[in-house]
């Protein structure tokens, strides 16, 4: 029975019943099993506290230490997930160890629990992953698809670290000369060895659409052991043969770069340049691009799903070019792309202000016989800023047989306020009030900052100093709004952040000692009257 509960506890995340569990069994005298010990883990794992986590977590593994107590393949792969997810990356690292040396199978899945380890390491999380996923191959473990999806999450979130790192990382992973897998040869071409690995130069800061257009040099050699080395350069001053643009058949994204996850990869100098590796689709050109993920996923036997290509929509540069590309390689691939795919392209468009391309998408989503969902107007609502949009958008969303959620309201009410629009925000306003939606506290914060933004200006007027954005239409709009915004508080309904873990208690904890005893008293009243009834009845 314990264990059972200290499982349940741990696929939610409740570390503190968990632990409260475990006590209760181990003051009764009962010992662990493996699957207790597993769920203790995954709680320290998939609670909302790290540092919690991982400090009963360290407590633990040292009372097994302790007691000697065995942990079962499934055991060492929540040890790896909760040492990893919560900070402690050398110990996921030295726990997998350990679970070799105990002739446990190494398998994909616990290379996943690695990879998990690594993404939360956002300084160097990358070069460890590129680490994790090089080992596996090495090691001709042929990774999964949901491996390949955790390490383009590594792509997009963190960054490669110290180039000495980054070094080491690619020293200590390199392959031998054993054939890996069908499919998965060396690049054959020139006989000169290259003595650096540079990522440099054109990976800029200016902008996805400026950089995507960029055409990296790329000088192919092999060593002397018959490993592939490559000579990664973006300069195009340093070749006087570059190509003009109107010859550039493609972006950057579908270039044939080296590809670091190759098996056959290898490098033997130093590397430099990796200042300059600082976005996700220059992460992305350090694995060959898109079109060296899809290589490789065909020399792997691996076929990517809508969440692999969602992922890689995250690394690629931020113009409608890539992201057609993109999606010309999904249909290519004959991967079936899924409504959360198109609401992140909704989103991206939105977010660099290409409202018209954002809309488009719409069109694409019906094309492909998909169906817009909540999430979906959720991100158009990026793209509404005035009241005539937002009538028509509501429309639209209506007609659709959806109703306007809390998140939706909430990015509505931030465009209204970025904007310094009152009369439409006093729209939004009774609208929430009449529909009764539930208010987000994101939306009052940014009403209060629109709100104290404003008031700030009117000050500055009244001082004589001029405040460009403060219209009549403005200031009017203000005064309207600060008549009804103390009603309107008292008449909507506010989304107060709750704890984590308030959902599990039961509802008598919830009462006060006089709820609790006026509820005792109703029950007891209530039955006597049963009593007297069904008295009554026999007599």
């Amino acid at each position: 029975m314990f264990t059972l509960l200290i499982g349940g506890c741990g696929r939610v995340g409740y570390t503190k019943m968990a632990f409260k569990l475990y006590k209760m069994m181990r003051d009764r005298g009962l010992n662990p099993t493996p699957a207790t010990l597993t769920g203790l883990f995954n709680s320290c794992a998939e609670g909302p506290y790290p540092e919690m986590g991982l400090e009963k977590a360290h407590k633990l593994y040292e009372q097994m230490k302790l007691k000697s107590w065995v942990p079962s393949n499934l055991t060492y792969h929540a040890m790896i997930k909760a040492f990893g997810k919560c900070g402690d990356l050398d110990m996921a690292f030295r726990v997998m160890d350990e679970m070799a040396d105990a002739k446990h199978a190494i398998t994909s899945e616990t290379f996943a629990f690695l990879l998990m380890a690594c993404i939360s390491d956002k300084e160097a999380g990358f070069a460890l992953g590129l680490k994790v996923m090089r080992t596996m191959l090495w090691k001709k473990i042929r990774p999964s698809v949901y491996c390949y999806n955790l390490f383009l999450r590594t792509v997009r979130e963190c960054g490669v670290g110290p180039p000495e790192l980054f070094h080491e990382l690619l020293e200590s992973s390199k392959p031998r000369k054993a054939k890996l897998v069908d499919g998965q040869k060396n690049a054959a071409g020139g006989s000169k060895s290259v003595e650096m690995l540079r990522i440099e130069a054109h990976l800029s800061d200016g902008g996805g659409a400026e950089s995507s257009n960029e055409d990296p040099r790329i000088d192919p050699t092999v060593g002397a052991d018959g490993a592939s080395g490559q000579h990664f350069r973006s300069d195009e001053a340093a070749d006087g043969s570059a190509s003009s643009p109107g010859e550039a058949a493609t972006s950057t994204s579908l270039m044939t770069l080296p590809n670091l996850l190759a098996p056959g990869f290898k490098h033997t100098g130093e590397i430099v340049g990796l200042g300059e590796v600082r976005e996700p689709y220059h992460r992305l050109l350090m694995c060959g691009g898109v079109k060296g993920m899809m290589d490789h996923f065909r020399d792997m036997s691996v076929h990517p799903d809508a969440k692999t290509m969602t992922l890689l929509l995250d690394c690629i540069p931020n113009d409608c070019k890539a992201e057609t590309e993109l999606i010309a390689e999904a249909d290519k691939f004959g991967v079936k792309l899924d409504i959360d795919f198109f609401n992140m392209l909704i989103k991206r468009r939105a977010f660099r202000h290409d409202k018209e391309t954002a809309k488009d998408v719409l069109s694409i989503v019906t094309a492909r016989n998909l169906h817009p969902d909540v999430i979906t107007f959720g991100v158009l609502a990026l793209t509404v800023h005035t009241k005539k949009e937002s009538v028509e958008f509501l429309k639209t969303m209506q007609e659709a047989g959806l109703t306007v959620n809390e998140e939706t309201l909430g990015t509505l009410v931030c465009n209204a306020c970025f904007k310094g629009n009152f009369w439409f925000l006093l729209d939004l306003m009774e609208y929430a009030r009449r529909e009764n939606i539930l208010v987000s506290a994101a939306a009052l914060r940014a009403i209060d900052k629109a709100s104290t933004r404003i008031r700030r200006a009117l000050l500055q007027k009244e001082k004589g100093k001029e405040v460009k954005f403060l219209t009549p239409f403005v200031e009017s709009g203000f005064r309207e709004f600060c008549l009804r915004y103390e009603d309107w508080l008292k008449e909507v309904r506010v989304d107060t952040p709750r704890h984590p873990w308030e959902q599990y208690e039961p509802e008598n904890m919830k009462k006060s000692a006089i709820e609790l005893k006026a509820a005792a008293i109703a029950l007891t009243t209530e039955e006597t009257q049963s009593d007297a009834g069904q008295g009554q009845i026999v007599n």
